[in-house]
């Protein structure tokens, strides 16, 4: 059925119960969305069990940015993790991948607990996609781990529960993936002795932009991504930090290790914040 303004259109379970939380009244004006693009302006008009909405405009199709921000993010404890998810899909995180990291003390063993695990993760997604009014939803990847070469000694990791480096599940094989397509990865830790942001200021001049200041394409550095983006991935490690051979794997894949700040911050903020200082440099902030 094709959709333009007057068409009537329902939300049933679990979005009409959200709709009904929020006590929209008949006569109000939402924007509903699709999660791949769509957006279209929509009037209350029935109530009930479903909610009925008539359409006051033609849906409107908005482009993919051609910044494609992914984070990377270790498993944590006490929600950490949860909390840097919800907080890069509010920024602008069209990716996230959980990565079971030497010294995740959180682990997702087992085919069961992944398929929950990145459930949950992609619940909190859709829920940060709302809050932000986004009309892309953030894709959660494949659940990934180190491998035997990221272990260190004292990790407390079975090498039964370990991933190889070629891997095509591992987390070294996902970087090399987004730096063979011509994106970045940045890896933040402590050690580094380069800025993110003087990394960024870098591509920045190095890219073509909008009029409007927004990055348009990625030219020599995006070459063969899909519609002249650009994806930049941001590493965030577990409280426990990032071991030695994990910074020594992300760097035989062509990774970066940057410096975010003077500031060590916590697993749940790190990501965000750079995420934040990509979009403003880069992106569509």
């Amino acid at each position: 059925m094709k959709l333009e303004a007057g068409t009537e259109t329902r939300l049933t379970g679990a979005e009409a119960h959200h709709a009904s939380v929020k006590r929209l009244r008949a006569g109000e004006v939402v924007d509903l969305v699709d999660g791949r693009g769509w957006r279209a302006g929509a009037e209350l008009v029935g109530s009930g069990t479903d909610l009925r909405f008539r359409l006051v405009e033609a849906p409107r199709f908005e482009a993919c940015p051609a910044l494609r921000l992914t984070l990377i993010q270790a498993l944590a404890k006490e929600k950490r993790d949860l909390q840097a998810l919800e907080a890069a899909c509010e920024i602008g995180a069209l990716r996230v991948v959980p990565w079971g990291a030497a010294r995740s003390v959180s682990r997702w063993d087992g085919r069961a607990k992944q398929v929950k695990g990145r459930e949950k993760w992609q619940n909190l997604a859709v829920s940060a996609l709302k809050q932000s009014r986004q009309s892309r939803l953030a894709e959660v990847g494949e659940y990934v781990e180190s491998g035997a070469g990221g272990a260190d000694s004292g990790t407390g990791v079975p090498p039964s529960s370990r991933r190889g480096a070629g891997d095509e599940n591992s987390v070294f094989a996902e970087t090399r993936r987004i730096i063979a397509a011509g994106g970045r990865v940045f890896v933040l830790h402590e050690s580094a002795s380069e800025r993110l942001s003087v990394l960024l200021r870098a591509i920045s001049r190095e890219a073509p932009h909008e009029p409007g200041g927004e990055l348009s394409g990625a030219g020599n550095l995006g070459a063969g991504n899909p519609g002249g983006t650009m994806e930049i991935a941001v590493v965030v490690g577990p409280e426990g930090g990032i071991t030695e051979g994990e910074l020594e794997g992300f760097r035989a894949m062509g990774a970066e290790i940057v410096l975010l700040g003077s500031s060590v911050l916590r697993c749940s903020t790190a990501g965000p914040v750079a995420l934040a200082i990509i979009q403003a440099t880069l992106g569509s902030w």
